[in-house]
């Protein structure tokens, strides 16, 4: 019987730290900062201040508000009335959702907006999950064991990424019906032809860098050889393809060899010498080394089992664990 529709192979990783439900008395406050992850934030229950780059968002019950990563902001309860509230920060190792998660510093998600979607729902759901959590805590826990985050059966760990991934839809579905400008304040002035065409210079060299580093990308891919080949000085490369995808030339290269490691150890009976090879590395144990700070996990650890006993038959010395 002949295949009605083939999808895709898709191998890639979600990151989710800091996943939480809190709750914050009048007058809390947190002070500037930022992080290395996206962020997802939505209000439960009262109102709260976000700062980000000097604007000003008020979010009230229902608001969504998503913040890229390394952006600066600071938070505050200025209400007499408590703040409930949800956070999760995250990655995902796919360049495309990267990019539009990356489009602008922040954006603000309102309840009406949200409300036709099933973001609720997902909060509801992470809800039951960190119930059921907490009612299996012992009573006699102590106060410094209860401020660890729980062990997860998992069942729950499958629910919390699923939920997660959902709610990364559901967020990226909404901004594409809702577009705003990248300036949201009343004080700011419409964007002129100018700064639209600069921000099509900006999008139009950054395409041009990541096609360059992926057809580099088993290589030494140098930074400064392609700012060369664009007549851009490297700081100027590497800003203006962080603006467009969110991470630095570096860290996309390092991205994609992940990424394509990940595919060839499931999909391929190589050794581990030949995926090294592939890759650029200089040698099996310099590739093992440096997937184990990706993932920390070895390359034989994440090796699907079957493949490494074949490969295990065939190549002794190189599958066993580094």
């Amino acid at each position: 019987m002949e295949d009605l529709y083939r999808f895709p192979n898709l191998i890639h990783t979600l990151q989710v730290v800091g996943c939480h439900f809190g709750l914050k008395p009048p007058g809390w406050q947190y002070p500037r900062h930022h992080h290395h992850l996206f962020e997802l934030l939505y209000c439960l229950e009262g109102e709260v201040a976000q700062e980000m780059n000097r604007e000003s968002v008020k979010m009230r019950e229902g608001d969504w508000l998503l913040i890229k990563s390394g952006v600066r902001h600071q938070s505050s309860n200025p209400s007499t009335a408590h703040y409930g509230y949800f956070n999760v920060h995250f990655d995902l190792d796919d360049t495309e959702i990267r990019s539009l998660l990356a489009a602008t510093p922040y954006r603000h998600i309102t309840q009406k907006e949200a409300s036709a979607s099933k973001l609720r729902s997902y909060i509801s759901e992470l809800e039951t999950v960190m119930h059921r959590n907490r009612l299996g805590a012992s009573d006699d826990t102590t106060e410094q064991e209860q401020e660890q985050p729980p062990h997860l059966r998992f069942e729950d760990k499958l629910l919390l990424h699923s939920y997660t991934l959902l709610i990364i839809h559901d967020v990226l579905a909404l901004l594409r019906e809702h577009p705003a400008q990248l300036m949201q304040t009343s004080t700011m002035s419409p964007p002129t032809t100018k700064s639209k065409d600069a921000s099509l210079f900006t999008a139009d060299v950054a395409h041009a860098i990541e096609e360059k580093l992926s057809l580099s990308l088993c290589e030494e891919a140098s930074v400064a050889g392609i700012a060369k080949e664009l007549n851009l000085s490297r700081s100027q490369c590497s800003k203006l393809f962080s603006k467009v995808y969110g991470l630095s030339p570096r860290q996309y290269v390092s991205q994609q060899k992940l990424k394509l490691a990940k595919e060839l150890l499931v999909t391929t009976h190589l050794s581990m010498t030949g995926i090294a090879d592939k890759l650029g590395f200089q040698s099996a144990s310099h590739f093992s080394r440096q997937f184990r700070r990706w993932t920390g996990l070895s390359p034989s650890e994440f090796k699907p089992k079957h493949h490494a006993v074949q490969s295990l038959s065939t190549h002794p010395s190189e599958t066993a664990p580094v």
